[in-house]
């Protein structure tokens, strides 16, 4: 009996309280179809679902918690979080729906109905961990957040996602919502309110800075002067390459956006390519670069097969030489290719990693060709080997062409994408341009709140709250600013910015507990024993008392 006690005492101290998103989804009328078929048939058919779905929710670093007769539940942020999970989510929700309307496409005839599914989805803080008895546990979460996620899954139509207001709250500027109002649920006092999500809008991605104010580039001079020289060389014909390196908001993208002011003001004839790696886009082959070609030939991710082919059409020319590029570059590109064309790719199947590089370069001397070139390859640490691979080729080609590439990372070395860091600085040495952001001075840091809100009524007390908070971290300065702004601790009255009565305290913002929490989840279970017993002591304590306490734990 006692060791069945320290069984369960060891299981209940593993459960943390985190905030998480919750997925249900579930085959709508699975019960009506069922009835018309033979139990084996429809097996079939769910078993197929659930392997789409699964698959879906493990491609988007969601973790399946359960599988329930024709429905699945999945969390995102539990057991590991990533900053996005909110995102990622609802991106999954919205891929599931289209598989398994293609999977009811091909089972029509059987079903004689439209197999579809419906997704509900919510954020909330939740305990999880493992529950059960020695022989019969799961792990999971436990919290309102996880049956309102199920009751939104209910009120959901068919072939659709619906999403409460604390989700969309993270993900409003990236989709396109129907604002449903407040929904009744069975078993809540209160109603909650909920959004329908058509799809993603064009070009999707995440906003940063507050909407509406935007300030000078504060405390990046000596960074930005040094981008400018190296797009000189570019312009006087020697390509060239820079990385800019730092943790997660220090402004590596508002550098870049200023850079991008700066050289076009500079040089018309500039052309601007950027490529972004996903935060799930590590087994996502050549997402880099497919995101690359498509800022070169002027589409979105969102648009649609017809318009790829248009513009893939339009920038390569109709030269017999083009013949490959577009072949390679369409395929790539998932584009629809005649019988000679698709004879083309195969005939060379054995090489086609390498007639991609060559497609690759060969789109890219062509711009070239009318004006300098900035290529950007944003958040390496997310990029995937295939095109690690690809840019690995190309800078050694750099030299010679008319391209200052930019790369920019977070400082983890052992992410895949730290290779094409490694290999710039073996082919370019002294001549590569290596920027590392450090955090905003104290002086820059006040200069920074100074000039987003000019708030004279502010509190000294809840300003230095503020610094203290962000610690120079200028991304972190906006979100708590937008924290206050939400909570109406901070309103705008006659064209001025005023404090409120309700500015008393400064909390974490919601939106970068996520950021936050997925730092701390790549971190060794030691060190992260150590951090959560060092944040109950206090901001500030002696080694000793440290040490004490992981003793006493560790007895």
């Amino acid at each position: 009996m006692s060791g069945v006690g320290t069984d369960t005492a060891r299981r209940a101290a593993t459960s943390e309280r985190r905030q998480i998103t919750v997925l249900f989804a579930d085959i709508a009328g699975s019960t009506a179809i069922a009835e018309r078929m033979d139990p084996e048939d429809w097996t079939v058919i769910v078993g197929q679902a659930f392997a789409l779905m699964n698959r879906t929710i493990e491609q988007y670093g969601g973790t399946i918690a359960r599988l329930m007769g024709d429905g699945v539940l999945a969390f995102f942020g539990a057991p590991v979080a990533h900053e996005d999970d909110p995102e990622r989510a609802v991106r999954c929700g919205l891929d599931m729906v289209k598989a398994i309307d293609g999977l009811s496409a091909e089972h029509r005839a059987a079903t004689a109905a439209d197999l579809r599914i419906r997704v509900g989805v919510n954020t909330g803080p939740v305990v999880v961990g493992i529950v059960g008895t020695d022989t019969a546990h799961e792990y999971t979460a436990m919290g309102d957040a996880v049956n309102i996620a199920a009751r939104m899954q209910s009120h959901a139509e068919p072939g659709t996602v619906l999403i409460t207001a604390a989700t969309h709250r993270f993900i409003a500027p990236l989709v396109e919502a129907r604002d449903i109002g407040a929904v009744e649920l069975k078993g809540k006092a209160d109603a909650v309110h909920a959004y329908a999500i058509r799809g993603l809008k064009p070009g999707a991605a995440t906003p940063r800075g507050l909407a509406g104010v935007r300030a000078p580039l504060i405390g990046r001079d000596t960074e930005l002067a040094r981008l400018r020289q190296a797009f000189g060389v570019v312009r006087a014909g020697r390509g060239r390459i820079a990385t800019v390196l730092g943790e997660p908001g220090l402004g590596k993208t508002r550098l870049l956006s200023e850079l991008r002011i700066e050289a076009e003001r500079a040089d018309a004839t500039t052309t601007w390519i950027e490529g972004r790696c996903l935060s799930y886009g590590e087994r996502i082959p050549y997402h880099l670069v497919i995101d690359v070609v498509r800022s070169i030939i002027g589409v979105s991710p969102s648009a649609d097969e017809p318009q790829v082919r248009e513009a893939l059409a339009k920038r390569i020319g109709e030269r017999s030489e083009d013949d490959e590029t577009y072949a390679y570059l369409g395929h790539l590109l998932s584009v629809r290719l005649t019988d000679a064309e698709r004879a083309r790719v195969a005939a060379l199947e054995i090489e086609t990693v390498k007639r991609y590089i060559a497609s690759f370069v060969h789109l890219l001397r062509a711009v070239t060709a009318r004006g300098p070139v900035i290529l950007v390859c944003e958040d390496l640490h997310w990029a995937d080997a295939a095109s690690v691979d690809v840019l690995l080729q190309l800078v050694p080609l750099l030299a010679d062409m008319r391209i200052l590439c930019v790369i920019t990372s977070r400082i983890e070395r052992a992410a895949g994408g730290w290779r094409l860091i490694t290999g710039a600085r073996d082919m370019f040495g002294d001549a590569l341009t290596e920027i590392h952001l450090e955090p905003l001075s104290s002086d820059d840091s006040r200069a920074l709140v100074a000039s987003l809100l000019r708030i004279e009524s502010l509190p000294p007390a809840t300003r230095d709250l503020i610094l203290t908070k962000a610690e120079g971290n200028p991304f972190f300065v906006e979100e708590v600013i937008r924290m206050l702004m939400d909570r109406g601790a901070i309103v705008r009255e006659d064209e001025r910015w005023v404090a409120t009565d309700r500015v008393v305290e400064v909390e974490i913002p919601d939106t970068l507990q996520g950021l936050l929490l997925a730092r701390i989840d790549r971190l060794a279970p030691e060190t992260k024993r150590t951090l959560r017993v060092a944040s109950v002591i206090g901001r500030q304590f002696g080694v000793r008392i440290l040490e004490r306490l992981l003793e006493t734990k560790t007895a």
